[in-house]
Parts: structure tokens; C-alpha cells; sequence
């Protein structure tokens, strides 16, 4: 290795490091995720061609300046520079391209129909094929949601829950008599149980515990407009500075038309205190629900082989649904000018009854390779679960928009070999003119390459709130 090369290597171990120490481990993982998804990419054409007896003169990792490189037959591999994917050079892609008429019988060009089209597709079906077996993968080691079974995911402070001691990752398994069986049956006993005291039972690492206690109280609608400076959701902590009881004591207290000290909770806001006076308050039935201060996340449930192949292709299904309705929705003049207005208009110079509703898909939005290693390395740092879905998502993407009939993309690579196979007649084979297409290509690159800044650019401006 010359100085040259041991100097490109420095560099480019530096940007690693850099990586390393700006963004994390995390940051490191999802980029080189990133390059081994295009590396795959690029094997799939590679393995393709070299069945079909076409020439390939090189397969690199990266672009750029060349780090080293080594000849092995007619095929030179290597690693460039810059990490941001992977090329295969086959000969041949195109009609305009030189060839020695020695070899024109292993050209790409010179190839039947199904040749062409298995190798424009492989790039698309490996990334398809990376997301089943990572789907499967998925669905065997961490499993499914149930649809019923579910663990407190959060606690909220100064509630019922806390006070017992539940935490998260506990199961509730029954209060007072009544069994739970689904999140939605335990919210439905607490609503119809406020200011009850009741035996709380449930599990913590398969140890069953029982607790009991009164059951919280949240204000509904109807008692909030008796009580100025409370809203339905508040829940009441104490009164003159005593604990909250019950809506039965506190409508006592009340009863003699003074005013009182109330220390509400306030959902979303925290604790505040306000000054009430009220007369001939409504009865516990109308004016309070239960409220027991848990947050549910589902439960998983780990699949067999067999069973999470079927599993598999449905959810694969989903999301190249999803995908294409995703591109479909973006690449409308409508989604394409929305796209562009988002970039040069201000929050501040929106319409005010538009910003809300705009905030809220602004995490929907297209998103430049940094913004998806940032979004990969949030979902690395919340777990392998999160992050393995993050790895399906790209593959299934990343495999379908490459399917776009257009040059460059392999869809458009595929759509001339099907045109030039409907074209051909009586084993006279028609070959598209390729120079026809090349005022379109620069208009697609010109187009890809500006939506590729402009989410760049909003990427780095205004990230989007992965959480």
C-alpha cells in the first residue's frame, strides 16, 4: 500500500472516528447499515450478471477517490472513499457505450430479455429478500403485538399507580373482583370505580403481588362547569392544603360557600393551585371517573417458523402498500409543491389555524440519507426491536423506489427492455434509441438530486422530532 492510499485510509478511519465521537456508537452502526444495504444491493446485480456470462469490470464500496483495489480475472474490487453506498460496472448498459466487438456477446445489451430484466431487477428483489428475513427474524426472536395482552408502559406522578408501587413493565391482572383481559376492559372497570377503595393485583417477573387502594378521580365535563379554574381531566390533590378524599368529602367541604384552596393536577401543564367556590355540586356518577394513572404498551408474543412466515408476507405487504402510496402521494404536483413550500416558508408566516395541522406531518415528510441515519440512530438507542424495523423500512423503500420506471433508477433500466421485447417482431429484435432518452434522464437526475438537497437542507435546518 503507497503513502497515497495509507493517507486515504487516514482519512477515512478520521471520519469514522469523528462519527464515533459526535454521534455515537449509534451513528456508526446505522451508516455502515446503510453501506452493506447498498453493498447487497449491488451483489444482488453482481451475482446476477456473472450467471448470466456478462462482463463485469467493477464492483466497489463507496465513491470518490480510491482507497486500494485489488484484480481478480477481469473484475477489479475495491473501496473508495466516500462511505455512501456501493457500484457494480457492468459493460454494455447502454446503447452508446464502446464496446470491443470481441466481447459484444457478453454485454448487457446483447443479452435476452429475461437476463436483462433478472439483472435490472436483483438489486430491488435483494433488498425485498433482506426485509423477509429480517421480518422473520423479528417475528421469532421478539415476536408480535398481542391483541390483548399488554404491560403498563408509564406511571403517571401523584397517581393511584405510583402510590401501590406498580412500575413499568408490570401487568395488571385484575381490580377488585373483575379480571382484565385487555387494556380497554381495565379502563372501563377504573372509569366506573372512582373514590373506591378496591385490591389491585398484578405481576411483576412472574411474581404475583396484591395491593390495595383508592381507586383516583379525574373531573369529567359536567363537574369541571360547577368548579372555575378546573377542566375535565384535572384531578384534585388537596383542599385548604388537606389530601384530596373522594367527590362526596370535597362537595361537603364545599357546601358552606367560601372559597377553598384546590391543588389540581393539570395533564400536559403539572400541579396548580386555584381558588373555587361552589354550591349544590353534582353526585360522584357525573362529575368524576376513575382514573388509575397507567400508560399500556403492548405485549409481544414470539412466533414459530412456520408461523411467522405467513405473519411475514402480510406485513411485507403493508409496507409496500404503504411505500408506494407514500411515493405516489409525494411525487403529485400537490405533494412536490407542498414538499417545496415547506422548505422557504416560516412557521411564523404560516396561517396560524395551518400550523398545527403542518407541525404534525412534518415527521412524514421525505427525509435526506442524514435524516434517516439521525431517525436510525434514535431508533438504535431505543432498542435492536426498533431498530430492525428501521432496517425493514429502508430495504422495502429503497427496494420500490428503484422500481420507478425512469433512467437512472433499475425500473427504468427494466421499462426499455420491456419496451424493446413488445416492440420486437418475427426474431427481429427492435432496440430502443437510447439518445432520445437523454434529455429525460437529466430531468429526472436534475429533479432527484434537488429533492435530495432541499431534504438536506431541511434536515440539517429542522430535523424532525423522532422522539
Amino acid at each position: 500500500m503507497d503513502r497515497d492510499q495509507n493517507f486515504k485510509l487516514l482519512l477515512l478511519s478520521g471520519a469514522f472516528l469523528s462519527l464515533a465521537f459526535l454521534g455515537g456508537f449509534s451513528a456508526v452502526v446505522v451508516v455502515l447499515s446503510i453501506v452493506l444495504i447498498f453493498f447487497f444491493h449491488e451483489l444482488g446485480h453482481y451475482l446476477v450478471a456473472r450467471m448470466s456470462g456478462m462482463q463485469v469490470t467493477e464492483f466497489f464500496i463507496g465513491f470518490g477517490p480510491r482507497i486500494f483495489s485489488f484484480q481478480r480475472g477481469e473484475t477489479e474490487y475495491g473501496v473508495k472513499a466516500i462511505p455512501a453506498g456501493a457500484y457494480v460496472r457492468v459493460t454494455g448498459m447502454n446503447n452508446l457505450e464502446e464496446v470491443d466487438p470481441a466481447i459484444e456477446n457478453r454485454t448487457y445489451r446483447a443479452q435476452t430479455y429475461p437476463k436483462r430484466l433478472a439483472l435490472t431487477l436483483a438489486g430491488s428483489a435483494t433488498h425485498f429478500l433482506l426485509a423477509l428475513l429480517l421480518l422473520i427474524v423479528i417475528f421469532m426472536t421478539i415476536g408480535q403485538p398481542h391483541p390483548t395482552k399488554w404491560d403498563v408502559g408509564q406511571v403517571v406522578s401523584n397517581s393511584t399507580a405510583e402510590k401501590v408501587g406498580v412500575v413499568a413493565g408490570d401487568r395488571i391482572l385484575s381490580v377488585g373482583d373483575q379480571e382484565i383481559d385487555s387494556f380497554d376492559s381495565f379502563g372501563t372497570v377504573v372509569e366506573q370505580n372512582p373514590g373506591k377503595f378496591l385490591e389491585i393485583q398484578f405481576e411483576r417477573e412472574g411474581q404475583e403481588l396484591n395491593k390495595f387502594a383508592t381507586i383516583g378521580e379525574r373531573v369529567t365535563f359536567e363537574g369541571a362547569s360547577f368548579l372555575n379554574g378546573i377542566e375535565a381531566g384535572d384531578q384534585m390533590i388537596s383542599v385548604d392544603g388537606l389530601p384530596y378524599s373522594n367527590w362526596e368529602d370535597f362537595s361537603s367541604i364545599l357546601s358552606d360557600e367560601n372559597f377553598h384552596r384546590i391543588e389540581v393536577s393539570k395533564p400536559g401543564i403539572g400541579i396548580e393551585t386555584v381558588e373555587v367556590k361552589a354550591t349544590n355540586l353534582p353526585s360522584s356518577k357525573t362529575a368524576v371517573r376513575g382514573f388509575f394513572g397507567v400508560g399500556p404498551q403492548r405485549s409481544f408474543e414470539s412466533l414459530s417458523l412456520v408461523d411467522s412466515i405467513p405473519a411475514t408476507f402480510d406485513r411485507f405487504a403493508e409496507i409496500s402498500a404503504a411505500s408506494v402510496e407514500g411515493l405516489t402521494d409525494f411525487f403529485s404536483p400537490e405533494g412536490l409543491t407542498d414538499f417545496v413550500k415547506g422548505t422557504f416558508n416560516s412557521e411564523d408566516e404560516r396561517p396560524l389555524e395551518q400550523v398545527g395541522s403542518e407541525s404534525a406531518s412534518e415527521d412524514d415528510r421525505l427525509l435526506s440519507i442524514y435524516g434517516a441515519a439521525r431517525l436510525g440512530s434514535a431508533m438504535l438507542d431505543e432498542g435492536t426491536h426498533n431498530y430492525l424495523w428501521f432496517l425493514v423500512l429502508i430495504n422495502v423503500f429503497v427496494g420500490i423506489f428503484n422500481l420507478v420506471p425512469l433512467l437512472p433508477l433499475d425500473g427504468g433500466h427494466a421499462a426499455i427492455a420491456t419496451y424493446e421485447r413488445l416492440r420486437s417482431r418475427k426474431g427481429k429484435r427492435y432496440v430502443a434509441d437510447i439518445n432520445k432518452l437523454i434529455p429525460v434522464t437529466w430531468v429526472v437526475v436534475t429533479v432527484l438530486v434537488g429533492i435530495a438537497l432541499i431534504a438536506l437542507y431541511r434536515d440539517i435546518v429542522d430535523l424532525p422530532n423522532f422522539g
